[in-house]
């Protein structure tokens, strides 16, 4: 977390800004959002992927564990009342709210146990409500140049491990790979996995 409080200041380069805004972008062409909705973003950083939403806001909650990082979010925020941020770390404490619309970039690779966070997501839908996570396909362990300083737990997922949590959280799921990094002369997938109630 003292590597995102310390990094908070200089995150929104001009390559993150453009990058987010397309995974967004890309992300939105896959969900059918027809009205204003209340919006969940984990993980929200300073809000490069989450706040592309913010058109189809109801409401827009943005929840980090860095302190550093929701300074930046709720400096960008401040003229709207409808978006706010929350200091928490959901693995270990819950929230009583409930969304129509869950959204999470790049934030599952962090977790210690993402598919225990997957359902408590699931229970903060509601009826017909969805998922929205992208994230790293499975790799090597070389996208971050330092995977301990930057809190990596995991090195991607691979969709036969997405489908499978689905399975297990009775969720309906859909995967599919959105965006290429070139990079360290390797290529890195970032997918889309969406996942709704099957119940």
């Amino acid at each position: 977390m003292s590597h995102f409080n310390h990094a908070a200041s200089s995150w929104d380069s001009e390559g993150k800004i453009k990058f987010m805004g397309e995974l967004a972008r890309k992300a939105q062409s896959h969900l059918n959002i027809s009205e204003k909705i209340d919006i969940l973003d984990f993980g929200c950083g300073t809000g490069l992927f989450g706040l592309e939403f913010a058109d189809h806001a109801k409401s827009l909650l943005g929840i980090d564990t860095s302190t550093g990082m929701l300074e930046v979010f709720d400096n960008k925020t401040k003229e709207h009342a409808h978006i706010n941020s929350l200091n928490t770390d959901l693995e270990n404490e819950d929230i009583d709210q409930k969304f129509d619309l869950i959204v999470s970039s790049m934030t599952f690779h962090h977790l210690d146990d993402p598919k225990s966070v997957l359902a408590k997501l699931r229970k903060l839908l509601r009826p017909n409500g969805q998922i929205a996570i992208v994230d790293l396909d499975e790799e090597d362990g070389t996208f971050h140049s330092d995977n301990a300083k930057a809190g990596v737990k995991h090195f991607g997922f691979s969709n036969t491990k997405l489908s499978n949590w689905a399975k297990e959280l009775e969720l309906e799921s859909n995967i599919t790979i959105i965006d290429t990094v070139e990079k360290n002369d390797k290529s890195y997938n970032q997918f889309l996995a969406v996942f709704k109630n099957l119940n």
